[in-house]
């Protein structure tokens, strides 16, 4: 009986091993400051929910400063359903902001690239808050975001993060 898989008496080549996944080192400087300032970020997200809450009667005041030919009960419908479009968002970004930085902190590039549109957004609605009148505690924990979106942006960009995300060693 003839065997064949072994046709004209050569053995075949034993097939290489699959590659293993890329063995990555530990995230640099950077990523580990993002990923910390994303975990502010989620934290401040939370503070922005109890300052708005604690602010609704200023806000109040506000709409129906704005907006003089506005009923009472207009007024409380804006204010309702402003507050809570606000609360729903924050506590989706802060959500967000957690699992993102759970993968981030792995060297996941996909959550570096969310992380940047989103902190990138952040930006950019930070700068956008300023047109609107807002209560002092807001206006300061809306600087304070801004700031972080700003840092987490800076951090994610270095040179080091690059190589880590790219696979390679961090740069020295």
């Amino acid at each position: 009986m003839s065997d064949q898989s072994n046709a004209g008496g050569y053995t075949p080549m034993p097939s290489a091993a699959a590659p293993g996944p890329a063995v990555r080192g530990p995230a640099p400087g950077s990523v580990v400051t993002a990923v910390r300032l994303m975990y502010a970020g989620a934290a401040l997200g939370i503070v922005s929910i109890i300052v708005l809450l604690a602010t609704k009667a200023t806000l109040k005041q506000q709409i129906a400063d704005n907006s003089p030919k506005l009923t009472a009960k207009e007024v409380d419908t804006a204010l309702a359903i402003g507050v809570a479009f606000t609360v729903v968002v924050s506590l989706i970004v802060t959500v967000l902001y957690i699992l993102l930085a759970l993968q981030v902190g792995k060297g996941k590039g996909w959550a570096r690239i969310v992380t940047l549109v989103l902190s990138g957004l952040g930006v950019l609605f930070g700068l956008a808050g300023f047109a609107q009148p807002a209560p002092a505690a807001s206006r300061i924990v809306g600087i304070v975001g801004l700031l972080v979106d700003i840092a987490i942006l800076v951090f994610l960009l270095r040179p080091d993060s690059n190589a880590y995300f790219r696979g390679g060693a961090p740069a020295a």
